[in-house]
């Protein structure tokens, strides 16, 4: 799957968002078993606890980092499931490297 960089970029330029993506991350990725969640990736609800925000102000930043492709979401029953998406950020790490590249190129 091929990454837009500026829907990532756009993602990212939120402080908000970032802090979410963190959380997402940091809960999400020792949860990760074979690609499928487990009871250690993040709910929605879990991130409605975390921070200080109105649960309808979450639900527009997660879905902003959902668009970017920089998390996934699964449902399981009545529970939303945001996994880590590492292969988005790594898309991000390659963009920036090709733009320092020809920089040095230039």
């Amino acid at each position: 799957m091929e990454y837009d960089p500026v829907e990532i970029f756009k993602a990212l330029s939120n402080p908000s968002r970032l802090e979410i993506l963190k959380f997402i991350y940091s809960s999400g990725m020792s949860g990760m078993i074979e690609g499928k969640c487990c009871e250690k990736c993040s709910c929605m609800g879990d991130i409605v606890k975390k921070f200080d925000l109105a649960p309808s102000t979450i639900s527009h930043h997660t879905r902003e980092l959902v668009r970017a492709g920089l998390v996934k979401v699964e449902r399981d029953g009545q529970f939303i499931r945001l996994v880590p998406n590492p292969k988005a950020l790594e898309a991000v790490g390659s963009f920036a490297s090709d733009v320092v590249q020809s920089a040095k190129n230039a």
